[in-house]
């Protein structure tokens, strides 16, 4: 039986991915670095920045800077740009209240710390997740389940129990190998990229109460 619904949120609540690569765009060319866009996209999307940063930094010989600098750098300027520039998806916030009238709610998210906690000061999300796990919390990101089961362990319930919203393959793959319920909503990859979840959605209006007591069954 389904108890708990744990929601990603780059791609799921907040549309900033934009946000993010101009943040990571900035914080390299303070060390003289030209990030592309297909720099970016080959390295950074659906990953943590750790790992991300990590293997921009060896495969372009970057050695003259920390990564936690760079890190810390990015989130500076995604926590400045996320405040003027914030989009969120229609109906995930509808969605979120309607939930958390019926079951836990909880995040789980390949954000830092700090970039997570502004996205929730700035939509007031603080009543709604018992529980929010970020980069900083596991060892490996998606698609290893590491955060997802963390995710299960701090809320004390079993991940047969849990079902996930994602909206990438790697977040797909980490939710089902920590043995979790996936429903993948068509924000930022095709179909045909997200097949492993269990339901595949292109509006936030079919999760319902009814919708999620399917995967009862």
């Amino acid at each position: 039986m389904i108890t708990t619904i744990i929601f990603d949120m780059n791609g799921v609540i907040t549309d900033d991915e934009d946000c993010h690569e101009l943040a990571t765009e900035r914080a390299f060319k303070e060390i003289g670095f030209e990030m592309s866009p297909e720099i970016y996209r080959k390295f950074c999307l659906g990953r943590t920045d750790v790992s991300a940063f990590k293997d921009i930094m060896e495969t372009y010989g970057i050695a003259h800077v920390e990564i936690n600098d760079l890190m810390a750098s990015k989130t500076r300027y995604y926590t400045i740009l996320v405040k003027d520039n914030l989009k969120i998806f229609d109906g995930v916030l509808d969605l979120i209240k309607r939930l958390h009238e019926n079951y836990n709610l909880a995040l789980t998210t390949s954000s830092t710390y700090e970039e997570a906690s502004a996205v929730i000061d700035l939509l007031k999300l603080h009543p709604y997740f018992e529980v929010v796990v970020t980069s900083q919390d596991v060892q490996k990101g998606k698609p290893d389940p590491e955060p997802y089961v963390l995710t299960a362990e701090k809320l004390g319930v079993q991940p047969d129990r849990c079902l996930v919203i994602e909206d990438s393959e790697n977040g797909v793959k980490s939710a089902k190998a920590a043995g979790m319920a996936c429903v993948a909503i068509t924000n930022s990859e095709k179909p045909d990229r997200l097949t492993l979840a269990d339901r595949i959605i292109s509006a936030y209006s079919d999760i319902t109460v009814d919708f999620i007591s399917k995967f009862n069954a």
